[in-house]
């Protein structure tokens, strides 16, 4: 990862009070060995929330909008500071209508992983934990001290820069807890919500025909063939009502949680973490269909992958099949 610049601001509020403190800061930090570290586990956070929307900015452009688009044309530090004062007092006005938000540390990060450019904000929030000290007399004694929770993000959104470019979609990922209490956020960074179910579920068959390896089969203890690995994922999805979750999707067949957000994460693809599989992409992972007029072709993954259909020269579908031969060629007999 290679981190460019980065600034936090702090709001200071509690849940049930509509009163903030707002802690700018002037400066953007050196990049040094702790605020690396701090970022790294930060956007590892974020890969691996079960929560993460992908969408776009609304056409309505607001001060988080306008001055982000503004860093992503200059990428000066002064267009970077700018933006990130802009939206820290944007924050700050819509936490003090608030009586449910609390405040927290807001980290703005300008970074490249996977060779993506991004600027990341994560609202990460502190807490009192114990440790353990000795006195003078080597004594064990009871502290207290402030620690920065970086596993578990309150909120975080990151943007492509790349794409927010080129008006691409997608370039806008955040975390969105359906809960009142994320409403402020969603208005902050202005998004669009809208679903995405049947892309979501064309990637997914994408996902796991070309991108995975193959897990171990638990009914042989043998790595699944991947006929069979495609039914048992159609299967499992039906089972829990064609809501997939990333998460338990991974834990399910690979037994990590994580193997799959590595997945994507690590070949830019773009997919929910949550949604509801469409039912006719879903069922390609028994079977594709295509026709035209009169014409109708089913066949599995498989078929494809093994040569017993593929595109030939022209308009020709070739489908190498005798006994489908030796029938065609007995339909007047």
């Amino acid at each position: 990862m290679e981190i460019s610049k980065v600034v936090i601001h702090q709001i200071a509020k509690e849940q049930g009070v509509n009163y903030t403190e707002l802690y700018e800061t002037d400066n953007i930090l050196k990049i040094n060995e702790n605020v690396q570290n701090l970022i790294e586990k930060l956007n590892e956070a974020f890969k691996k929330d079960e929560k993460v929307i992908r969408s776009e900015f609304l056409e309505e452009r607001n001060d988080f909008q306008e001055t982000i688009r503004t860093f992503v044309d200059d990428e000066t530090e002064e267009a970077f500071l700018h933006f990130t004062k802009r939206s820290i007092r944007r924050i700050n006005d819509l936490l003090t209508g608030s009586n449910l938000a609390t405040g927290g540390y807001f980290v703005y990060a300008d970074y490249k992983n996977n060779g993506l450019d991004y600027v990341g904000v994560f609202l990460v929030r502190d807490s009192e934990e114990i440790i353990f000290d000795k006195d003078e007399d080597g004594t064990f004694i009871v502290n207290k001290t402030v620690i920065i929770n970086t596993k578990k993000l309150a909120m975080a959104a990151r943007i492509n820069k790349n794409k927010l470019q080129k008006n691409k979609s997608r370039y806008l990922h955040f975390t969105f807890k359906q809960a009142d209490i994320s409403d402020y956020f969603v208005s902050w960074i202005e998004v669009r919500l809208s679903e995405k179910n049947l892309e979501d579920t064309k990637t997914l068959v994408n996902l796991i025909n070309n991108h995975v390896e193959m897990p171990i089969d638990p009914a042989t203890q043998a790595v699944y063939e991947p006929e069979k690995l495609r039914n048992s994922v159609y299967d499992y999805i039906q089972s829990v009502g064609r809501v997939v979750k990333i998460s338990e999707l991974s834990s399910a067949f690979w037994d990590d949680k994580d193997y799959l957000a590595t997945v994507i994460e690590n070949n830019n693809i773009d997919i929910n973490q949550e949604f509801r599989a469409v039912a006719s992409i879903l069922s390609r992972f028994k079977k594709y269909s295509i026709s035209s007029g009169k014409i109708r072709v089913s066949f599995s993954r498989s078929d494809i992958d093994q040569g017993r259909i593929y595109s030939g020269e022209g308009n020709l579908l070739v489908i190498d099949n005798q006994v489908l031969k030796n029938k065609f060629q007995k339909l007047d007999e």
